[in-house]
């Protein structure tokens, strides 16, 4: 056998490539069809929370759903869900309001989506548990 036909049968570094880019596929499809709430997260959207104004503001270049959760030591948590254009953020003086009303804070959570997700509490596939996570927009909130 001449050295061209060995090389022909040999997988050359396309076949490697070309395997890689279905693999990658199959991943985008199956999280478009089994967590499409993955797909909607933005976390790194909500900009700072100290020393600016607006205080969590969108740092994106797009709009998104965001959500501030003040919990607080007496069970009386207060969640709210907003739709920020690139910019925009919480208002102070209402955060400052829901603090006071709370007479005590635990922990703050935030939340931020791509359009047309919200925030909610959505299945992990593989504990079961609720999580935090993305909702098409209109799906009921649990």
């Amino acid at each position: 056998m001449s050295d061209a036909q060995e090389r022909a049968k040999q997988p050359g570094c396309l076949w490697a490539a070309g395997a890689f880019f279905c693999l990658l596929l199959v991943g985008v499809v199956s999280a478009l069809i089994f967590q499409p709430e993955k797909l909607g997260q933005v976390k790194r959207c909500l900009g700072p929370i100290m020393d600016t104004d607006p205080p969590l503001e969108n740092t994106c270049d797009f709009p998104i759903n965001a959500e501030l959760c003040l919990y607080s030591k007496t069970a009386d948590d207060i969640c709210e869900t907003k739709r920020l254009e690139p910019g925009q953020g919480f208002d102070r003086a209402e955060i400052e309001a829901d603090l006071a009303r709370l007479g005590g804070l635990l922990r703050a959570e935030t939340y931020a989506c791509k359009l047309p997700y919200m925030p909610g509490m959505v299945e992990d596939m593989n504990t079961k548990r609720m999580k935090q996570g993305c909702l098409p927009e209109g799906e009921t909130r649990q």
